[in-house]
């Protein structure tokens, strides 16, 4: 999922667009898989039917602390944002972000309509049995990606 962030729709057209991205994964796996796309596959497109002259960069955040979303976004050195889909459901809530994209996930061959998550409980505890169980209950994630949100 790519969001567009607001700074962006204000400015005047410019030639140069950063995109800040990340998924679970060490930062050079992502930018390995995913520059080519954002990079070159994008300029190549773009500049070609809209925007003569346009370029793509795609930088890795929300790896390293100094390189945050939030403060890449306040400084206003990021056009676009890619990542986890919760995290920009957050992005679209506190800071006005339009989701402009989304990629389509293949389950076995088939587009997957959702994302979700498993929940697991010790066998010994009969009293989580079924997902109606921890309605209104904490639960414990090792972090909110991690979690399908």
């Amino acid at each position: 999922v790519a969001a567009l962030c607001p700074s962006i729709c204000v400015q005047i057209p410019k030639t140069h667009y950063v995109i800040g991205g990340f998924i679970p994964d060490l930062p050079q796996n992502f930018m390995l898989k995913w520059r080519p796309i954002f990079e070159t596959y994008l300029t190549q497109s773009i500049a070609s039917s809209y925007l003569p002259n346009a370029s793509f960069e795609l930088i890795p955040i929300d790896y390293d602390p100094a390189m945050t979303s939030e403060n890449l976004i306040n400084k206003g050195s990021v056009d676009f944002i890619y990542t986890h889909p919760i995290k920009l459901v957050c992005l679209e809530a506190s800071r006005g972000f339009t989701i402009v994209s989304t990629q389509r996930s293949l389950i076995y061959g088939k587009e997957a309509g959702g994302y979700g998550g498993t929940i697991y409980s010790l066998a010994s505890n009969s009293n989580v049995q079924t997902v109606n169980d921890i309605q209104n209950k904490r639960i414990g994630v090792a972090q909110v990606l991690a979690s399908g949100g």
